[in-house]
């Protein structure tokens, strides 16, 4: 056995968010890597189709970050675990403060930053065990705040900063902690924002023209990153920037 090539293999790995997009994307790259991966996400659907896209080779399990009572009861469920990824997210959210919806925010909020918490609180029941890790996930945003994102770089930043302390106080538990920072990715949020194929076409276009290797991300792309960082050992409380982050794209209307 190779101890490079199947480091992974038979390893227990949960994925929060890994029905869709980015999440996915690290579920598939771990599947390949010969993991045992766990998704978890709020829709059952979501669930049964990503089972399905990866042929039966992951477990699926529904559940929501924002009820921490029953989240924390699933995911005591399924301890140990050797690594538990992190890549929940509900929306994308743009736009200029004045007019952003705060009953939204706080709900996005408490599903990216606040869902992050409840898996990294939950050391005391000895989740990940040690020499595991946990990894999340933060946003270009973070990295360089600007009008029209002032929402989401207070969001992601919070993100990153959590993952600096975390890394510290899990110390003695032996438990990495780091945070994924993708750059311009294509997945189905921007179906969200409201734009149709066309307008996000033109969007993608516009910031590959900008970018440095020419194109747009997929998850397929990102989840490199997550390969990484949950290989590598000696990688703790790192920010781990996959892509140009800060690439100015043009507002679209819908």
């Amino acid at each position: 056995m190779s101890r490079f090539a199947d480091k992974l293999a038979g390893k227990k790995i949960a994925v929060i968010g890994g029905s869709s997009g980015i999440g996915f994307g690290a579920a598939e790259i771990l599947v390949e890597s010969g993991a045992q991966v766990i998704i978890i996400s709020s829709s059952q659907d979501k669930v049964d189709d990503a089972v399905k896209r990866l042929s039966g080779r992951v477990q699926g399990l529904v559940g929501n970050v924002r009820d921490e009572a029953a989240f924390t009861q699933l995911l005591v469920s399924i301890a140990p675990l050797d690594h538990l990824v992190f890549s929940s997210v509900d929306k994308i959210i743009r736009g200029a403060l004045a007019d952003a919806d705060l009953d939204e925010a706080k709900y996005l909020f408490g599903v990216k930053f606040w869902g992050s918490v409840v898996p990294a609180a939950l050391a005391k029941y000895d989740i990940v065990k040690p020499g595991g890790s946990l990894t999340l996930t933060s946003g270009g945003a973070a990295l360089r705040p600007k009008k029209g994102a002032t929402l989401g770089s207070a969001l992601n930043a919070g993100v990153i900063t959590l993952t600096t302390a975390l890394a510290d106080e899990l110390t003695e538990k032996k438990i990495r902690v780091n945070t994924v920072v993708p750059g311009l990715v294509k997945t189905e949020l921007w179906d969200k924002l409201g734009h149709t194929k066309e307008k996000q076409e033109e969007l993608f276009e516009s910031g590959a023209a900008k970018l440095p290797v020419g194109f747009v991300a997929t998850p397929d792309h990102i989840a490199e990153a997550y390969l990484y960082v949950v290989r590598a050992d000696y990688a703790n409380g790192t920010t781990i920037v996959i892509g140009k982050s800060f690439v100015e794209v043009p507002r679209l209307e819908t």
